[in-house]
């Protein structure tokens, strides 16, 4: 008798599925099933790591018959990026209704480079630039990859380049327990350090960041818990960092972001705020950082959110 290979079924975007109780409903069905019935199948499921599947997932009754495939550090999928951005750019300069009009240099290996940059290794980005430039046959690829660069502003409210990107990002942070909690942690990540980096260490852990804001310890990591499929949390060091660069450009762009929106002049004035209450601490404070850090932070969190203020 042959060998039979076993049947495979894939479940791609779990995560995407209506409600959480019923993606973990599914994979405890699915366990129930296969530890009953021998079956000759194997079930693929791929998903944002939401942390209530993961908690599913390392539960008594699916655990056993789990297998865990982690995708490897060492891929680097920006070469891969690039390839697709530049063939598909390819493609529409020779095959869009209006190509006659773009020209024969467009687009420039610049805008080739940012793009990939900014894609930070997520076809999600790129795949929905290139459907926004060259997927409307009655408007013009260069002109849709101007406002793509803010080098032109959309025609309209409805023409957006990332709505299906604004779409991901909402729907993430909808999830959210306690959003102003996770908005002070996000605006330490995206307005605050870009201050921070250029004369002071930036606050890139759960402890820096606990400390910062007098938390108790482990509020910073258990308030990002749910949005771990946009923001990377090392496991060693508890190093924070963002997953999608394109995040930032969400966060602070009001059209965009609505209710989620973070306006660098209020969070430089609230860490400020939190930096002269630093001060009133002893000289030294217990976590070791002194005076003059709060001191220059203060002073340098206030003069840019002053000059960004002007422009």
């Amino acid at each position: 008798m042959t060998d039979i290979s076993p049947l495979v079924v894939v479940i791609d975007g779990l995560d995407e599925c209506q409600g959480a109780e019923t993606q973990s409903g599914l994979i405890k069905s699915l366990a129930a099933a296969f530890r009953e019935f021998p079956f000759r199948i194997r079930i693929i499921i791929s998903s944002r790591p939401e942390v209530y599947l993961q908690t599913t997932f390392n539960s008594s009754s699916v655990r056993p018959r789990l297998t865990r495939l982690p995708l490897s550090d060492e891929y680097s999928p920006e070469e891969d990026i690039r390839h697709f951005l530049k063939d598909s750019f390819e493609r529409i300069r020779h095959e869009h209704p209006l190509a006659s009009y773009i020209p024969s240099s467009w687009p420039s290996s610049n805008i080739l480079h940012e793009l990939t940059e900014k894609s930070s290794g997520q076809f999600i980005f790129a795949s929905t630039t290139v459907k926004y430039i060259g997927g409307n046959p009655h408007q013009l690829p260069h002109r849709r990859l101007d406002v793509v660069c803010r080098l032109q502003p959309p025609d309209s409210e409805q023409d957006m380049p990332y709505a299906e990107l604004n779409s991901l990002y909402h729907h993430v942070l909808s999830n959210v327990d306690n959003m102003e909690t996770v908005k002070l942690v996000l605006g330490v990540l995206i307005a605050l350090n870009s201050v921070l980096g250029s004369v002071l260490n930036r606050i890139n852990t759960t402890e820096e960041t606990d400390n910062f804001f007098f938390w108790q310890p482990g509020k910073t990591e258990a308030c990002l818990s749910q949005l771990a499929s946009i923001i990377k949390l090392d496991t060693c060091y508890k190093k924070i960092s963002l997953l999608h660069t394109s995040l930032s450009d969400f966060l602070l762009d009001p059209s965009r972001s609505r209710q989620f929106y973070l306006c660098r002049e209020s969070i430089l004035g609230d860490c400020a705020a939190f930096g002269l209450c630093h001060l009133r601490q002893q000289a030294v404070l217990d976590n070791g950082v002194s005076l003059l850090f709060f001191l220059k932070f203060i002073l340098g969190a206030l003069i840019y959110s002053t000059s960004y203020s002007s422009l």
